[in-house]
C-alpha cells in the first residue's frame, strides 16, 4: 500500500511540476516495484543517514555507498531526459509558459555558455548551469513526492480504523457522485479539509526540523499537547470535528506546524494541501477502506525519511 501511495504520488508531481510522464504506475508485472520510486527511496534513506553523521565520515560514506551511486545515476537520468524533453520545445512557446511551468522557467536559465560563465566571477555569471539546475529539479522531486505519500498512506489507515468518519466524508461527496469535481467544489469540502488538518496533526509526514541547540532544551508536545488544543476531546484521540472552529481550537497556531514556520516554511504546501486533497476526495467517491485486521493493520510508526504507518493493511470494496 505504501509503494503504491508513492507511485501514484510520484506520477502526479512528474506531470504537475515537469509535464513529463515518468511512468511510476506502468507496472504490468504488478510488483510493486519502480526503479524511480526505488532509486528516491534510497536517496532518502541515505539523506536521514547523513544527518547523523560528521560532515568528513558522510562525505567517505557516500563514496563507498555503491547502491547509493546507482540510485543518483538513475535519478539523473530521469532528470536528463525531462531537461531534453523540454528543450524540444518551441522557445517561445517555453517563455509563455515559464510563469506557470517549473520546468519551463528552470529550462529557460539554462546558461547558453557553461565554460564561459564558468570563467566569470560569481556575480557577473548569468543563468544556471545544467548541474545546478538538475539539483534543483532533484529537491523539487524528492520533496515532491515523499511527504504527500506518507499522508496519503496515513489517510487510507486511518479511514479504515474511523469508518464514522469515512461515512461522514462520503455524505459531504455525495451531492457529486462520482463526477469529476472543480476547483470549486473541492474547495467547498469544508469536512474533508477537517479530516485531512487532524491527519498531519495525528501522524506529520514530517516531526521535526534541523537545528542546532546553544543549550539543552525540551521540547513541548506541541501537536498532541493538552495545553494547547481545547475541547472536551483529548488531544491523542483522531477527532477531526476539531477544527471546525478552529479559533476555538488550539491555543498557540504553533502548535500545527506540519508545514514548518516562518521565512523557511514549505514553499510547496498549497499544492501538497490541493495534490492531497484531490486524491482523498476522488478516493472517498469511489471506494471505501475496511480495517484488515490487528494483524496487518496495526499502524504503529515507522520513521525513515518520513513517518510512515508500521503496518497497514486495509481492504478496499468499490463503491
Amino acid at each position: 500500500m505504501i509503494e503504491q501511495c508513492r507511485q501514484l504520488s510520484l506520477a502526479i508531481f512528474g506531470y504537475i511540476a515537469f509535464d513529463y510522464d515518468l511512468r511510476t504506475l506502468d507496472d504490468e508485472n504488478h510488483s510493486n516495484e519502480n526503479e524511480l520510486c526505488c532509486a528516491l527511496h534510497t536517496f532518502h534513506n541515505t539523506a536521514v543517514d547523513l544527518m547523523q553523521l560528521p560532515t568528513v565520515i558522510g562525505r567517505i560514506y557516500l563514496l563507498l555507498n555503491q547502491k547509493y551511486r546507482r540510485s543518483q545515476a538513475i535519478i539523473n537520468q530521469y532528470l536528463q531526459r525531462m531537461i531534453d524533453q523540454e528543450l524540444a520545445e518551441n522557445p517561445t512557446t517555453r517563455a509563455e509558459r515559464k510563469r506557470t511551468c517549473l520546468i519551463a522557467s528552470l529550462v529557460t536559465s539554462l546558461q547558453q555558455d557553461e565554460m564561459l560563465e564558468a570563467t566569470k566571477s560569481e556575480e557577473d555569471r548569468k543563468g544556471l548551469s545544467r548541474i545546478e539546475v538538475m539539483n534543483e529539479m532533484c529537491s523539487f522531486l524528492a520533496a515532491g513526492f515523499s511527504t504527500t505519500s506518507a499522508a496519503l498512506a496515513w489517510f487510507i489507515h486511518l479511514m479504515s480504523k474511523y469508518p464514522l468518519v469515512q461515512s461522514k466524508l462520503k455524505t459531504e461527496l455525495a451531492e457529486y457522485h462520482h463526477q469529476r469535481l472543480s476547483i470549486e467544489q473541492l474547495n467547498s469540502l469544508s469536512y474533508l479539509d477537517c479530516v485531512l488538518r487532524e491527519v498531519l496533526r495525528s501522524a506529520p509526514p514530517i516531526i521535526g526540523t534541523l537545528r542546532t541547540l546553544q543549550i539543552d532544551d525540551r521540547l513541548p508536545s506541541s501537536a498532541r499537547g493538552a495545553r494547547y488544543w481545547l475541547g472536551p476531546i483529548d488531544p491523542d484521540q483522531f477527532y477531526p470535528e476539531r477544527f471546525q472552529n478552529e479559533d476555538n481550537t488550539i491555543r498557540n497556531k504553533a502548535a500545527w506546524i506540519v508545514f514548518g514556520g516562518g521565512h523557511r516554511q514549505c514553499m510547496g504546501q498549497d499544492l501538497a494541501r490541493l495534490e492531497l486533497k484531490a486524491i482523498c476526495a476522488r478516493l472517498m467517491q469511489h471506494v471505501t477502506f475496511s480495517d484488515g485486521g490487528p494483524d496487518v493493520n496495526a499502524g504503529g510508526y515507522k520513521h525513515a525519511d518520513t513517518l510512515l504507518p508500521k503496518r497497514i493493511g486495509v481492504t478496499i470494496t468499490f463503491d
